[in-house]
């Protein structure tokens, strides 16, 4: 058998270099959703622990409320649903922190 010999023509040339470059391009889009995803979650993360230090701070304030209008009945329960309102709140913000942390360490980010 005769030995063949591969004709490789500019056209040809071209079109293997696109096909490369569709490749590595593919490759880097892929790579870049991923790491959007990540920066979404710590996002997320960090929205929901600022959150949660903000509810604090307002459960801390309804506490001083609290001792100031202590004498006062309708200044008592006025403060307590507040107090209560809050709470509810930071319970929704931690069940969510909850998941994004977990979300967000399962990455190993």
């Amino acid at each position: 058998m005769k030995g063949y010999v591969i004709d490789i023509s500019a056209s040809d040339l071209v079109a293997i270099v696109a096909v490369l470059i569709a490749i590595l391009s593919a490759l880097y889009s892929r790579w870049s959703v991923k790491e959007a995803k990540k920066a979404n979650d710590i996002g997320r993360l960090n929205a929901l622990l600022s959150f949660r230090k903000h509810y604090l701070e307002l459960m801390k304030h309804q506490e001083s409320m609290a001792k100031l209008l202590k004498d006062s009945d309708s200044g008592m329960q006025a403060v307590r649903e507040k107090y209560a309102d809050i709470d509810s709140k930071l319970r929704e913000v931690g069940s969510a922190l909850e998941q994004y942390h977990s979300k967000v360490v399962n990455n190993k980010i």
